[in-house]
């Protein structure tokens, strides 16, 4: 499970400079959506993998909670490498950065910007991705589901407050006396999915979709700042960035 560690302002700057890197990563975007792109119940099977994925780390979390630690470090490792080898391939560079990557953050595994930047490379790329094969409508659905997941995962099942507690060491170069703060790499994925879905629309509209998100996570960190607690970060990003799109996209289509 991906997340990005920090202060609030770091967490704000590496959210939108991952939403930035997935809009240039996608563009400019395939002219067909595969089929299944286009099928609404392609969102259902997602979130059945995030419900089975999220099954199998609470487990782990408490029966073997080292076994977690390393199996998500492991997990991180090798789509480091692969989103790293797709930038590679997507742009020529030189073929030893994968490798070059993941000895960074070996050596550097307790860093907090290392684990940013790969969080925010690993999501970036899949983000951009996923987002590229999916129709903007199904984006929307997907959002709308996990949005309503992100809910009822902080609020009533609270399993989600569980794994952020697993994921929020510091590490030994965290400063005393300061608070690491985290957002999971899906509050920056799901949305990201549908912005670079837009593209295909216009890139003015997948733009207003950025920015929405990111004043909606701005929103919810002023939040989590006057009530002292734990929030859940998509329904609030999800809802300004479907207003920001409903207007982008009215603008666009105005006579």
């Amino acid at each position: 499970m991906l997340a990005i560690r920090g202060s609030y302002r770091a967490i704000l700057a590496t959210y939108v400079l991952t939403m930035a890197a997935a809009l240039l990563l996608a563009y400019p975007p395939p002219q067909e959506v595969p089929p299944e792109g286009k099928d609404v119940g392609t969102a259902g099977v997602v979130f059945g993998y995030v419900l089975l994925a999220t099954a199998v780390f609470l487990l782990l979390i408490k029966f073997f909670p080292k076994a977690f630690k390393y199996l998500v470090l492991a997990l991180e490792l090798f789509f480091l490498f692969t989103t790293t080898a797709v930038i590679v391939i997507s742009y020529d560079l030189p073929i030893i950065l994968p490798f070059f990557a993941v000895a960074a953050r070996l050596l550097w595994r307790d860093n907090l910007a290392v684990q940013n930047v790969s969080a925010a490379v690993i999501t970036s790329v899949a983000t951009a991705v996923v987002g590229n094969s999916l129709d903007p409508a199904v984006a929307v659905f997907l959002l709308a589901i996990l949005s309503v997941y992100d809910c009822v995962s902080v609020f009533v099942t609270k399993h989600m407050v569980l794994l952020a507690k697993a994921l929020s060491t510091g590490g030994p170069l965290q400063k005393k006396g300061t608070k690491i703060h985290l957002l999971g790499a899906g509050d920056i994925a799901v949305p990201g999915v549908l912005a670079v879905s837009l593209l295909k629309v216009s890139p003015a509209a997948a733009v207003a979709a950025a920015v929405g998100a990111c004043l909606g996570l701005a929103y919810t960190v002023e939040l989590a700042k006057k009530w002292g607690r734990v929030l859940p970060a998509l329904p609030t990003i999800a809802l300004c960035e479907l207003t920001f799109t409903a207007v982008g996209l009215a603008l666009l289509w105005s006579p």
